[in-house]
């Protein structure tokens, strides 16, 4: 049997026992669901690890596994392991259809897997389909809340637009090269830039621009963030696990594969445009995080602001930092909103950062938790966070891009506008450890026969947050 199918049928026989189980037993089968998604999950990373090896081509080309690639493609399956155990109790809690949540999961794993290994233009759509369109069902799968149906709603409707410039692109590049394989369009781009007409040019470029387009709003980098905080703040906090955290490594996989792809060549284009883009994350997510008092719009516009620093290492093409601080990202939000599930109550989810207060006294443990997490967001040292900013940072000056003057003010500009993260992430601190008002306040409580999953998750990401800072200081290491 083809090596790269092997590794797909657990995801594929999971969704099929998914289905067998939601029609015989459709309610009591929460936790045989969960067993079975965990178990295809894992299944099908055990067969990457023993039958993929870079260098390899499947389907006439459809796919090619790089070292990159596959690095990628392990990142998000781990990650939607992780969001998978997190998810489990909060199911329950909202009272949300194990088995058709968890056949979305599925559906979104197998997009996640595809995308960094796709090497074709028509498997590139088709992934990247894969991942937007379980997407859109996640934002809002709680349809007994309106937020939810108002959430999912405007991301399909700006979502399907924004597949359309990527489908538009595709179609450019395809016109103007006559190539379906990336390794065949990257060559005939290079050609095309020596000998081709201007028309011919001028569509590749206009390919570039509907691209870039399409990824950067799916990514939610700045300018084209517009929809991120009402899909964070609408969706529940199972599905933003998944929206926010591995749908995202995997596009910001994909504009890396383009990037340094294909469009290798054109890299005096497409800089200029990250540069802008980087601006603006910086400046817009630093900026109006400051006023937000919700906590989903808080991480929202944090995610906006962290975007910029992932695109600064694919400006810098290169790949071990950007991998490193798309890893250590996913796990910090991971950590995150394992902290925020745990310290809900039955009946309701910690919504405002006023509802983390009396928490650092009622429930230590979980409050150093959260900030640890926000440290390692903040860019405190010894954490994750810290290190793959310092990476970010340190590529940056090595880069032979540190001679041109716009190219340091940007990361000047970011550096700077970093530093004012610390003032919302220390608000939200400052609230996990403030006293209550009176003794009769009523402190966050958590629900312990509910929330154990999430108390390992966070309790994993922060030992993982703490050991991968550590691990980058070792003689040897990158940043060494």
């Amino acid at each position: 049997m083809n090596a790269y199918l092997l590794t797909q049928l657990p995801l594929l026989a999971g969704f099929a026992l998914l289905l067998v189980v939601a029609s015989i037993w459709p309610r009591g089968q929460d936790r045989l669901s969960h067993v079975i998604t965990l178990a295809a999950l894992a299944i099908c990373a055990m067969l990457t690890a023993l039958k993929l090896t870079s260098g390899q081509e499947f389907f006439g080309g459809a796919i090619r596994v790089t070292v990159l690639g596959k690095s990628l493609a392990y990142a998000g399956l781990g990650l939607t392991l992780i969001a998978v155990v997190l998810a489990e109790d909060y199911l329950s809690k909202v009272k949300i259809h194990g088995a058709d949540f968890r056949m979305v999961v599925l559906a979104l794993a197998l997009g996640i897997f595809h995308l960094p290994l796709a090497g074709d233009l028509a498997t590139l759509f088709i992934a990247f389909e894969l991942v937007s369109i379980p997407s859109y069902v996640l934002a809002g799968f709680n349809h007994r809340d309106s937020r939810a149906n108002e959430a999912g709603m405007k991301y399909l409707v700006l979502g399907v637009f924004a597949s359309s410039l990527f489908l538009l692109g595709l179609a450019f590049l395809y016109g103007a090269t006559g190539e379906i394989h990336l390794a065949a369009i990257q060559q005939k781009v290079a050609g095309l830039l020596l000998t081709g007409s201007i028309a011919d040019i001028v569509l590749v470029k206009t390919s570039l621009v509907f691209l870039l387009a399409a990824l950067l709003f799916k990514v939610g980098a700045a300018p084209l963030h517009f929809w991120l905080p009402d899909v964070y703040e609408g969706s529940n906090l199972a599905s933003l696990a998944f929206i926010s955290v591995p749908a995202k490594v995997a596009t910001f996989g994909l504009l890396g594969l383009i990037l340094w792809g294909p469009f290798g060549f054109l890299n005096h284009t497409w800089r200029p445009i990250l540069l802008g883009v980087i601006a603006c994350s910086a400046v817009f997510g630093n900026l109006q995080a400051i006023a937000q008092v919700r906590l989903k719009r808080l991480l929202a516009f944090s995610a906006v602001a962290n975007a910029g620093f992932i695109l600064l290492t694919l400006l810098l093409n290169t790949a071990w930092a950007f991998l490193f601080y798309v890893v250590t990202y996913g796990l910090t939000s991971l950590g995150l909103l394992a902290a925020f599930m745990a310290l809900g109550t039955e009946h309701a989810d910690v919504d405002e950062v006023d509802d983390l207060r009396g928490a650092g006294k009622t429930h230590p443990w979980l409050a150093s938790g959260l900030t640890l997490m926000l440290f390692s967001l903040a860019g405190i040292p010894i954490t994750a966070g810290f290190a793959a900013k310092f990476a970010v940072i340190s590529e940056s000056f090595r880069s032979t891009l540190s001679h041109s003057r716009g190219f340091m003010i940007v990361l000047i500009g970011s550096v700077v506008l970093g530093l004012v993260s610390f003032f919302f992430y220390f608000k939200m601190v400052r609230a996990l450890w403030m006293p209550m008002e009176s003794e009769t306040e009523s402190a966050v409580e958590i629900e312990r026969s509910r929330g154990w999953n999430a108390i390992f998750v966070l309790g994993f990401c922060v030992v993982a947050v703490v050991f991968l800072g550590l691990l980058m200081r070792l003689p040897g290491t990158p940043l060494r």
